[in-house]
């Protein structure tokens, strides 16, 4: 998909505690990998975010996708234009928040997607992680994901 990419790879699920994953999840926008590539979170935490905030810019509010690990979060603001849908992405680095309580961060990446092409691709990314954790035995985090479908359409 042009525009925003969602990566995952290498994820990691504790066997005391299923529901707890960590792995590799970074967004590539405009070229620039945020927060970095090959990022270690809490990825299905992070999707989570994302769910959300696609439900929210579908329903023209803006919606954050927030990275569990650091001052990180992407900002979705609809932008209805030329009768299809978009969605303008902010990667923000909010480290001045973090340390002080106030300013509204850095941004690092911005770029404008079609939704439904950024809705699509999500979809795909959930359905391949469910598909791996189902194939490595980890059914209670595929059954999590099978919950994360965007709830607007």
């Amino acid at each position: 998909m042009g525009g925003l990419t969602i990566s995952v790879a290498e994820w990691e699920v504790s066997r005391e505690a299923p529901q707890l994953v960590s792995g590799e999840i970074w967004f590539t926008l405009a070229g620039v990998d945020f927060p970095g590539a090959h990022w270690t979170d809490s990825p299905v935490s992070v999707l989570g975010s994302m769910r959300e905030a696609l439900d929210s810019a579908a329903s023209g509010e803006v919606g954050e996708v927030y990275f569990f690990d650091g001052p990180y979060y992407v900002k979705l603001t609809p932008h209805p234009a030329n009768g299809r849908d978009e969605v303008e992405v902010l990667a923000i680095c909010d480290r001045a928040q973090q340390l002080s309580g106030t300013g509204e961060g850095t941004v690092e990446a911005r770029g404008k997607v079609p939704m439904n092409a950024l809705r699509e691709h999500y979809v795909d990314v959930v359905a391949e992680r469910e598909r791996w954790a189902r194939h490595h035995g980890h059914s209670e985090v595929a059954d999590v994901l099978s919950q994360m479908t965007p709830r607007h359409r």
